[in-house]
């Protein structure tokens, strides 16, 4: 099938985004080992089954995958089933099962600290029974049913799970998905349920890396198929340092991603997992203990409970100084990168005609599918600034409120190039 070129062809509808709104051809790991994005394979092969065989048979399993991971996000991932509304339609179910991955494994956990806990309780069970965890189980499950889609995709097997089906439909489309950022998730989100703590921001960072950040390296990947984006598979073939910088801004958005998240994640983890997401170091510069994350976070006051209050403000000031940090980083290199594509493009489009042609479509002079994967930072620039309004406590009833600015935001940062 002729490719058809959709980096520049995506606008989303402002009054859709209201009602209903439905993260390149990654070459990070191929830069570090320095090979060309030109010798990267952009297809794969398999033996496809006919045509009668599939088309039938698995179109109604993937419209009710759809409609099954859309409710999940809708109500557990609202700001990606907004934002999914920018992914070009070929590549939308794979975001969205992207999306919702991250929020099935983040479910996984052995109940933390909380022995109590029913996660806990089944499995300490599992342990002291068949020497194996309840996560181990849950995790190998996952890690096996993504070898056995990437493997063969075009297996008739049924798969039962929404995101796995929608996955494959992705891989049976030629789409680009990497099996390497799914299990580095895994691995980097197994290991965080072990150690349970952070030592320092940058564990968080670490962390950050190894989960959203690959969330955003798989999304880049997906709308950089050949078959949606041929023009700016050709533009970054160019320049090694634009993939680079674009490589550099989803990992920065990753690592802000995975601090905030932390932090708004500290009255969940206190209380149903006895466990405080917070650095450490930082706790220990301002003298605030774990258990003092327990009773205020619980509801526990006491004589001191306006001074822990102040402490874990300062704790949170600093941790979230480190998540702002990235995100500036992240703006600073989307301006580089606009200013690397114009000059990638005067150099080179008198020799491409699809690059020329193409490149006066770009909003703003960057392509969509450079520039959607980078709307995922948008929530979380929103939710530090509402965070330095509430001057960075946790426990302000006005955090707790739901924020109604993202598809405003996130439609003129579309629009204007801005995250």
């Amino acid at each position: 099938m002729a490719a058809v070129d959709l980096s520049s062809s995506n606008t989303p509808s402002f009054q859709l985004l209201g009602i209903h709104c439905a993260e390149f051809l990654h070459i990070r790991t191929k830069m570090l080992s320095g090979a060309n994005l030109a010798s990267i394979p952009l297809k794969r092969s398999f033996k496809r089954p006919s045509q009668s065989c599939v088309s039938i048979r698995f179109s109604s399993s993937v419209y009710n995958a759809r409609e099954n991971v859309n409710q999940l996000l809708e109500v557990s991932d609202r700001s990606s089933y907004i934002l999914a509304q920018y992914i070009p339609e070929p590549a939308r179910d794979a975001f969205l099962a992207i999306r919702a991955f991250n929020l099935e494994i983040n479910k996984i956990n052995d109940g933390g600290s909380n022995r109590q806990s029913t996660a806990s309780k089944a499995s300490s069970q599992l342990s002291s029974t068949l020497g194996i965890s309840t996560i181990d189980v849950k995790f190998k499950f996952w890690s096996d049913l993504l070898s056995k889609i990437f493997q063969d995709p075009y297996s008739e097997t049924t798969i039962g799970e929404p995101i796995a089906i929608l996955l494959r439909e992705a891989l049976r489309n030629d789409l680009n998905l990497d099996i390497v950022y799914f299990h580095q998730f895994l691995q980097t989100r197994r290991h965080f349920l072990k150690t349970k703590t952070f030592q320092t921001a940058q564990d968080i960072c670490s962390f950050g890396e190894g989960t959203y950040s690959q969330l955003n390296y798989l999304t880049q990947g997906l709308l950089l198929s050949p078959s949606i984006s041929p023009s700016t598979i050709s533009l970054l073939e160019y320049s090694p340092t634009l993939q680079s910088k674009v490589t550099d801004i989803a990992a920065h958005i990753g690592q802000a991603t995975a601090i905030s998240s932390m932090i708004l994640g500290v009255e969940y983890y206190s209380k149903s997992r006895n466990q405080v997401t917070l650095p450490v170091d930082l706790m220990t510069k301002y003298e605030l203990s774990q258990e003092d994350v327990f009773r205020i976070t619980q509801g526990h006051s006491s004589s001191d409970s306006e001074d822990v209050r102040e402490k874990l403000k300062s704790v949170v000031y600093d941790t979230a100084i480190v998540a702002n940090d990235h995100i500036l980083t992240a703006r600073s290199k989307l301006g580089q990168v606009r200013d690397e594509i114009k000059e990638v493009v005067k150099e080179n489009a008198s020799k491409n005609s699809k690059l020329r042609e193409f490149s006066k479509k770009w909003k703003a002079g960057i392509p969509d599918v450079i520039f959607t994967p980078f709307l995922v930072s948008i929530p979380t620039s929103l939710y530090l600034e509402k965070l330095e309004k509430c001057d960075f406590d946790i426990l302000n009833k006005k955090m707790q409120q739901k924020e109604w600015k993202l598809a405003y935001r996130s439609y003129m940062g579309y629009h204007k190039r801005r995250i």
